[in-house]
């Protein structure tokens, strides 16, 4: 049996500014029930130098580091284990910030072999592998009209619903991306990495009772992501749980050490908490960290308060 392969786009979110031009690029790897990966291989080329290759390991909890001296130049990230569909994307990473590339691995889906007159399920399947190849190579259009064919030929290959959605999201078509993300996620349950996406159309098409769903589903399903966490500090806070909401913003910061805002917002909790010493510390690592964030004109106003 052939096998396809997924193509999967995560989510990036900066991170700790650095000095010069190089770039720092983190991340975690997860399986299709959300465990963390260990052993995937990431590889980093680029087109800009040909024998450039720089290549690391995901550790137990599904984590890797890589840092390159010229983030000025465009690489191409691949991501591969025995028993999980490879993915690769190109990726420009930040001179200024930390660049976190999440990825999910699916398992292969088994294609039909090659035969005189296939099945149009075999059909769908030998269209799906095409559209990863074409992806992979970076022909997104192509990749589209492959995946729209292998959705066509056969309605409940949710992968091929899942290509479409993600497409779509890049190319900000946020109806295609409810209607596919809806197809696939109800074939699939497990492809909960479409839930951000699917609240962020939402949000976009001005459904926010859609968003917030979609949004609480992607919470119960990545329950120890930091956003997650944090978002959760912020719903305590708002509610003046201050003690709370230091709990969910410690958590974020461990299990995300250079998450900027969720130092921020556990600086102000500790400052309400009459923790200055707490105050001040996290107030700084949120300066260092991020020294033009949009917070930081408070964080100075307020470490000069605490003086």
């Amino acid at each position: 049996m052939r096998k396809i392969a997924i193509a999967l786009t995560a989510l990036a979110m900066a991170g700790a500014a650095i000095a010069g031009m190089q770039g720092r690029l983190t991340g975690k790897v997860t399986g299709p029930d959300g465990a963390p990966i260990e052993g995937v291989v990431i590889t980093l080329t680029t087109p800009s130098i040909s024998t450039f290759k720089l290549s690391t390991k995901t550790d137990k909890k599904g984590q890797y580091a890589l840092i390159v001296n010229d983030a000025t130049i465009n690489y191409r990230i691949r991501y591969e284990k025995e028993g999980f569909a490879p993915h690769e994307e190109q990726k420009k990473l930040s001179t200024a910030d930390v660049t976190a590339v999440d990825v999910k691995l699916d398992k292969p889906v088994a294609a039909a072999p090659a035969a005189a007159a296939m099945s149009t399920a075999d059909q769908a399947a030998v269209a799906y592998n095409a559209g990863v190849e074409l992806l992979n190579a970076g022909d997104k259009a192509g990749a589209a009209a492959k995946f729209q064919e292998a959705a066509t030929k056969n309605p409940d290959l949710p992968q091929a619903w899942q290509g479409i959605a993600v497409l779509a999201y890049q190319n900000k078509e946020w109806a295609k991306v409810l209607d596919a993300g809806q197809k696939a996620t109800d074939l699939d349950p497990t492809l909960t990495s479409l839930y951000q996406m699917m609240a962020v159309a939402a949000e976009q098409t001005g459904d926010k009772k859609a968003a917030a769903e979609w949004q609480a589903k992607h919470a119960e399903s990545h329950p120890d992501t930091p956003e997650v966490i944090y978002n959760k500090g912020v719903e305590a806070f708002n509610a003046k749980k201050y003690q709370d909401a230091a709990g969910f913003f410690e958590k974020a910061i461990e299990v995300k050490p250079d998450f900027a805002m969720a130092h921020y917002q556990l600086g102000i909790v500790s400052f309400n908490l009459k923790k200055n010493a707490d105050a001040r510390e996290h107030l700084q690592k949120y300066l260092e960290l991020d020294p033009n964030g949009k917070e930081a004109e408070t964080a100075k106003e307020l470490l000069d308060a605490l003086k």
